[in-house]
């Protein structure tokens, strides 16, 4: 139903004919023959008639009754009421807004995102997509009901269906909302997620090993076919490509040619994940890639970005069918693409690369980031120490020889 729909008479069989929004998500319709009559739709099926007017900048809302047992005219008689109180000047619900007057969490989480995040954070689409995710069924929930128990009981069950990881980040992103919220005075309570336990992580370390790297090659081969169409020759250099420049999955995505200098080599990403600029020099080998994508693209016509695609930000996304087919074909288990980045950093660590040089080729703002090829770094330090014990030993044999 299009916004020019939203407003419309009330009639029982317009309301009971309305469609049911997506899951975690609700539609308000407003009455055209009562000022601030409110209709509100729940993706589980519920409806209710609520007072739904902005005064002065302040939002004021009343829930009166379910549909449809609360009637169309009395939900009318009773906002006539509350707009007559408030043409005399007496507004009723001025004092002590009850809970179902209350901002909710969807509403502080849609004005964060508009306020705050869509402007500030590169993954402000994701945080859209996780809120609708894991809280949803919360949206029309006041924020003074929440108490850190539900935070809790939310996080454990996440935890719980083996996204420790999930759960964490759902936590912070929660989190960050309510802060948000109390800073702008939009919330007078307590952030209830201060206090919650989460989850203690394990760094990953997985990355293409050694012995690997034959069949993982050997599988990417087959997927880079003449005759594909741009899309499939796009998953072939874009796993390339991370694994050569060992950038961040979402910034190789939507890499733009004007961000590439083939005089000096290197590509300089505008805005990272630490919402820095980051310049990747460019190795032989990712050069290579990219030139041979540049022609391409002179000769199917121009295109700001270097893997396009039909797809709505104009740009290839995700490949997470493409990945599963090429980790069965390779036979590799729990390979992710994120992994493409992290064997980047192993591999300068295996080969005595300092911990400051692998994070300036990552991109890590904290060092914090690096530590994690601290292990690795340690290879080449046990091949000289062997080196040195056997020079000892090679001493202490020659010196037996030496007293015979």
């Amino acid at each position: 139903m299009g916004s020019e729909d939203k407003e419309f008479p009330f009639t029982k069989a317009k309301i009971s004919g309305l469609p049911l929004p997506k899951p975690g998500e609700r539609a308000r319709y407003y009455d055209t023959k009562s000022k601030g009559l409110c209709l509100r739709v729940a993706s589980g099926g519920s409806k209710s008639f609520t007072y739904y007017r902005k005064i002065g900048g302040k939002v004021y809302s009343k829930k009166i009754g379910e549909f449809p047992s609360c009637t169309i005219e009395r939900a009318r008689v009773e906002v006539d009421k509350i707009n007559g109180a408030i043409a005399q000047g007496k507004n009723p619900l001025e004092q002590a807004l009850s809970a179902t007057s209350e901002t909710t969490l969807g509403e502080l989480f849609d004005q964060y995102i508009k306020q705050y995040a869509a402007d500030r954070c590169s993954t402000a689409n994701d945080m859209v997509d996780n809120f609708n995710r894991y809280f949803g069924e919360w949206r029309s929930r006041p924020l003074s009901s929440f108490k850190r128990i539900d935070i809790q009981a939310r996080i454990n069950k996440l935890g719980a269906d083996g996204k420790k990881h999930t759960a964490n980040r759902s936590h912070d992103l929660i989190r960050a909302v309510f802060s948000w919220g109390i800073k702008k005075g939009l919330f007078a309570g307590e952030n209830p997620c201060i206090g919650v336990d989460k989850f203690k992580l394990q760094a990953r370390e997985r990355f293409i090993r050694p012995e690997e790297f034959k069949a993982f090659f050997k599988a990417l081969a087959a997927e880079n076919k003449p005759d594909d169409d741009k899309l499939h020759n796009n998953f072939h250099d874009y796993v390339l490509l991370s694994l050569y420049t060992g950038a961040r999955q979402a910034n190789v995505l939507s890499m733009r040619w004007e961000d590439v200098d083939f005089k000096t080599g290197h590509w300089r990403i505008p805005k990272t994940k630490n919402k820095d600029s980051h310049t990747v020099p460019l190795t032989p080998y990712a050069v290579d890639i990219l030139k041979c994508r540049k022609d391409k693209a002179k000769t199917n016509g121009p295109t700001p970005y270097v893997f396009p695609s039909d797809s709505a930000v104009g740009h290839y996304t995700e490949p997470k069918v493409a990945w599963r087919h090429l980790l069965k074909n390779a036979k590799l288990i729990d390979l992710r693409m994120h992994d493409l980045r992290r064997t980047m950093g192993s591999y300068m660590a295996m080969n005595n690369q300092s911990l400051p040089i692998i994070g300036k080729a990552l991109g890590h703002k904290s060092h914090v980031s690096t530590q994690i090829y601290a292990r690795l770094a340690l290879d080449p330090v046990r091949a000289a120490m062997v080196q040195a014990q056997e020079q000892m030993l090679g001493a202490a044999q020659l010196e037996e020889k030496g007293d015979e």
